[in-house]
């Protein structure tokens, strides 16, 4: 990750040949590491002889690694997280990164035995793990009560929730109480919250039954109000789950993306959970899709993705002020780009998994000054984490007037 690939992706490459049960240990370690960085380390500098700055990056994992283990996972003892993080790091480090592992961790040990807690970090970023210049900007827009409950949020392992797909909800809680899996209703009134880990071995995956999404990402689905029998062009498909979800009553769905690896992924979605839907490789910014052909295009547009945080916990340590504005710019070219595409009195419908006002609102309020054959319809969604029990999300419905 830190060559700046995603959690998700590094993740499922590293643990291929785990069984479940050590997959799931990977998982929570790896995912509790990121979301709890900076406190950590909190508790770790002081205990390291020597400027951390100048630590080693592999052994700055591995202290956070073990750290974590100690003081997050009461199942794993002391001595065992000491122990195993030592070994690991005899074959990254040498004798001499092993011996200063020992040497922290012990005393991170030794330490909480007596009841003594070595965190000096008392602001909202440290404490919570976060780059201080997104706190910042978050409790000049939200207040700083609202902003530690995002936090906390983005700090909670996230749920598992099915939205049903080639199975109505009724089917799909019948074939779950059959299988004595524990679910309940989502937030949102939006799909059903299980309390398996395991996908694949719950019934009806291979025939599509549901899909695996959360209940922010069908609400805006819900919230688009697509009318039946349109023919809708989901421009930023991947990875699938929205244009399953709109493929019920319309007649038809094209969903796109303009990579590869995204594509393939999309592909592996509607091929298992959707039918009717047409697949395509294209750039939104430059569609190959007739110019007043689609009655409503769909723009889930490449974001910050500041709603997701608990359930990406790498985003955090991934978004910088930069690649921000660069996002912003991407997203003017998409809804430029998809424009035309649209007859007149058709629908765009643009929304992100973003908290920030320039990727949503404003963004809006800038397509619209350029584009005066557009107006906003209806009120703007915001989905704001801590409220829902979900990720968070934006959207609008745009309908072009001439």
């Amino acid at each position: 990750m830190r060559r700046d690939r995603p959690f998700e992706a590094v993740l499922e490459e590293a643990v291929t040949q785990l069984d479940h049960a050590d997959r799931r240990l990977a998982h929570e370690i790896a995912a509790g590491v990121l979301r709890t960085r900076d406190e950590l380390d909190g508790q770790i500098t002081p205990l390291v002889s020597g400027d951390w700055r100048r630590t080693p990056a592999d052994l700055k994992d591995l202290l956070r690694i073990g750290a974590y283990q100690v003081l997050r996972l009461s199942r794993v003892p002391g001595y065992a997280a000491v122990q195993t993080t030592v070994e690991v790091a005899k074959g990254v480090a040498g004798a001499r990164g092993a011996r200063l592992v020992n040497a922290v961790l012990r005393r991170l040990v030794d330490g909480i035995a007596r009841g003594e807690t070595t965190a000096s970090t008392t602001d909202l970023a440290g404490r919570y793990s976060h780059p201080a210049w997104l706190v910042d900007r978050w409790i000049e827009r939200y207040g700083t009560h609202e902003t530690e409950a995002l936090l906390r949020h983005n700090n909670e392992r996230p749920r598992l929730v099915l939205q049903p797909a080639r199975q109505t909800v009724d089917q799909l809680q019948a074939a779950l109480t059959a299988e004595a899996v524990p679910f309940h209703d989502a937030p949102l009134g939006a799909g059903l919250v299980v309390e398996a880990r395991r996908v694949l071995g719950l019934p009806g995956f291979e025939a599509g039954a549901f899909i695996v999404q959360d209940p922010a990402q069908a609400r805006l689905v819900q919230f688009a109000a697509i009318p039946e029998n349109s023919v809708v062009w989901d421009a930023c498909a991947a990875p699938g789950g929205k244009a399953v979800l709109l493929s019920h009553g319309c007649r038809r769905v094209i969903a796109s993306d303009n990579r590869r690896d995204r594509a393939a992924r999309l592909k592996e979605t509607v091929t298992r959970a959707a039918a009717g839907v047409s697949l395509l490789l294209a750039d939104a910014c430059r569609p190959p899709i007739r110019a007043g052909s689609i009655d409503v295009v769909v723009v889930d547009a490449p974001c910050s993705a500041t709603g997701t945080m608990a359930r990406h916990p790498d985003a955090r340590w991934r978004l910088s002020p930069r690649r921000l504005a660069r996002l912003v710019q991407l997203q003017a070219q998409i809804l430029d780009g998809v424009a035309a595409t649209l007859r007149p009195a058709g629908l765009l419908v643009y929304m992100t998994c973003s908290l920030e006002p320039e990727e949503n609102e404003e963004q809006v309020d800038r397509f619209l000054e350029r584009r005066s054959d557009f107006r906003r319809e209806g009120d703007d969604l915001f989905i704001f984490p801590p409220d829902a029990g979900t990720d968070g999300g934006y959207g609008t419905r745009l309908r072009r007037v001439a």
